[in-house]
């Protein structure tokens, strides 16, 4: 009985995979996993350290990574922002969405960044520089962004997490080459890891085989 449900469980995510409304594939070599955030989130806390960080060590030389660091975040009528959670959320959010930039195209620094905020104390998130300063970003750079011109890296944010989060519903949102699809996001935020492994093993080129569930 354990076997047959194992041989069940392993073909229904072989055709999860293959279906053509839920595919990941390889583009130029690499699949793109646009992560949605926020600093608040105890879901994407969790998603963190329980499947990104270790799907990112195993496969990031066919990962792109983009992180938006928004999550549910508005303007009210009077130009304020508002976050998921409180004032707090949105300091922090400026922080990573600083920071990210300011590492942009040094993915490995970016994702070390971001695993250092969402790993208790959650620096940024209790007012801190920790991470930015750990992985040497240069402070004066990063506090005049955070005070003075970051907002032109808000109205990105807010246009990059519109759509995901309309479709997906839950923060954080995950998606891949650009596509959200509730389906896929379901699976990413269980087993990410094998998601992505099954996904890399359809191309011979990469060498990948023996995933697990």
């Amino acid at each position: 009985m354990v076997k047959f449900l194992y041989i069940f469980a392993c073909l229904s995510v072989v055709f999860s995979c293959a279906n053509a409304d839920h595919v990941i594939e390889l583009i130029n070599g690499t699949i793109k996993i646009t992560v949605g955030t926020t600093a608040g989130c105890s879901a994407t806390v969790r998603f963190f350290n329980e499947h990104l960080v270790e799907t990112y060590e195993t496969y990031k030389e066919f990962l792109r990574l983009e992180f938006v660091p928004w999550g549910r975040s508005s303007y009210d009528e009077n130009g304020t922002m508002n976050c998921q959670f409180g004032p707090r959320d949105c300091f922090a959010n400026r922080v990573h969405r600083c920071a990210l930039n300011l590492l942009s195209g040094n993915q490995d620094a970016q994702m070390m960044y971001m695993t250092c905020e969402f790993t208790t104390p959650f620096p940024a998130f209790s007012g801190s520089y920790l991470c930015a300063n750990a992985i040497g970003i240069n402070l004066v750079d990063l506090d005049y962004c955070v005070t003075t011109t970051g907002h032109d890296l808000d109205l990105a944010a807010q246009e990059a997490a519109r759509e995901p989060v309309e479709i997906l519903h839950y923060i954080p949102t995950v998606h891949f080459n650009d596509v959200a699809d509730r389906d896929l996001r379901t699976q990413a935020v269980r087993r990410l890891k094998s998601l992505i492994c099954f996904a890399l093993a359809e191309d011979e080129s990469t060498g990948v085989t023996s995933c697990l569930i």
